[in-house]
């Protein structure tokens, strides 16, 4: 299983080539997740641009159809609480919808986040960072 965070999520709608390489790889895997932060993330996003808005939606919901998007709830919203405690007694702060979307797939059993963000997940206790 593997998680799909809101960077790589961006780089396919830019048709970003290693983003579609790295799309092709995810497609042989039997369950690929994301996030109803993500999911977030990624609307915000495509809200604020001046053009393209509906075509960007479109295919935002074409690729979300092919995999399965977690959502928040209250076992992970603890986890993700405990992540950013974690983090900040650290001095290792890190964006709260990244916490959100490690606590979202680790409490479903994905410790495997697909990003270019690596910076960021790289500093949550196991979660495995793939970059593409």
């Amino acid at each position: 299983m593997k998680g799909i965070d809101t960077t790589f999520l961006i780089d396919v709608l830019r048709n970003d080539n290693a983003a579609v390489l790295k799309s092709l790889e995810l497609d042989k895997e039997t369950i690929v997740f994301t996030t109803e932060s993500c999911v977030y993330e990624l609307v915000s996003g495509i809200c604020r641009q001046k053009t393209n808005k509906e075509r960007l939606m479109h295919d935002m919901e074409t690729i979300l159809n092919k995999m399965t998007v977690l959502p928040l709830d209250h076992k992970a919203a603890v986890k993700a609480g405990e992540i950013s405690a974690n983090l900040t007694e650290k001095g290792r702060i890190i964006d709260d919808i990244d916490c959100l979307t490690a606590g979202i797939l680790l409490t479903n059993g994905c410790n495997n986040i697909v990003t270019r963000n690596v910076r960021h997940f790289e500093r949550i206790d196991n979660l495995k960072v793939e970059n593409y």
